[in-house]
C-alpha cells in the first residue's frame, strides 16, 4: 500500500523525461530520469521504495541509484533560509584587471571555507564571481559581507542583492509560510 501510494504522488510527465534526457545528452535513459525524478522528490528513499515507484527490481533500483551517483547525481538537504527566518544576500563580484589568477584562486579558497557562504559560481562577462552569504539576518549579513570583503585589493567592485522570496528553488515552486497568509 506504502509503495502505492508514493508511486500515485510521482507524477511521470514524458515532456518532462524527455527534458532530462535531452539535456543530459542522452546519458540518462527513462529509468535514469525516473530515478533521478523520484528522488528529487524525497531524497530519503530506500532502495525498495525507489524500485516499487520506478517499476523496477530492487537490485535494478540500486545498481542504477549507485550508477547515477558514480556520475556525480548528488541529494543534497537545502536549508531554506527564509523558513528559519534567516537572511541570505547574492554578492555580485568584479575583480581588478590586473588581479593576479594566484591571488582570484587564494581568494576563493578562503570564500569556499567560509562556514556563512553557501554557494561561489564563476562568470563569464562584466562580473566574475557571485558569493552566496547567509546569516541570522539582515544587520549580521551586512556585518559578515562587510568583513568578508573590505579591504581586498583584487575587488574592483562588488554588489549586495538581499534575498527576499525565492518562487522556484530548482525545479519546485516554493511557498513560504508568511507568504500563505498573505495570498
Amino acid at each position: 500500500m506504502r509503495r502505492e501510494q508514493l508511486k500515485k504522488k510521482i507524477n511521470w510527465d514524458e515532456k518532462e523525461i524527455e527534458f532530462w534526457k535531452d539535456v543530459s545528452g542522452d546519458k540518462l535513459d527513462n529509468i535514469d530520469v525516473m530515478i533521478y525524478l523520484a528522488l528529487r522528490e524525497n531524497g530519503r528513499l530506500s532502495d525498495t521504495d525507489l524500485a516499487g515507484i520506478v517499476g523496477v527490481s530492487v537490485p535494478t533500483a540500486r545498481r542504477r541509484r549507485l550508477a547515477l551517483q558514480e556520475k556525480g547525481l548528488q541529494i543534497i538537504g537545502l536549508l531554506l533560509f527564509e523558513e528559519f527566518e534567516m537572511a541570505s544576500a547574492d554578492v555580485i563580484i568584479k575583480f581588478k584587471k590586473n588581479a593576479k589568477k594566484e591571488d582570484i584562486n587564494k581568494f576563493i579558497k578562503e570564500a569556499s571555507e567560509n562556514p556563512k557562504i553557501f554557494e561561489i559560481d564563476e562568470y563569464i562577462g562584466e562580473y566574475d564571481l557571485i558569493i552566496k552569504f547567509f546569516d541570522k539576518n539582515f544587520k549580521e549579513l551586512k556585518h559578515t559581507i562587510d568583513s568578508f570583503l573590505t579591504g581586498r585589493e583584487i575587488i574592483e567592485n562588488y554588489i549586495i542583492l538581499p534575498v527576499v522570496a525565492s518562487p522556484k528553488l530548482f525545479s519546485k515552486k516554493m511557498v513560504y509560510k508568511h507568504d500563505s497568509a498573505q495570498r
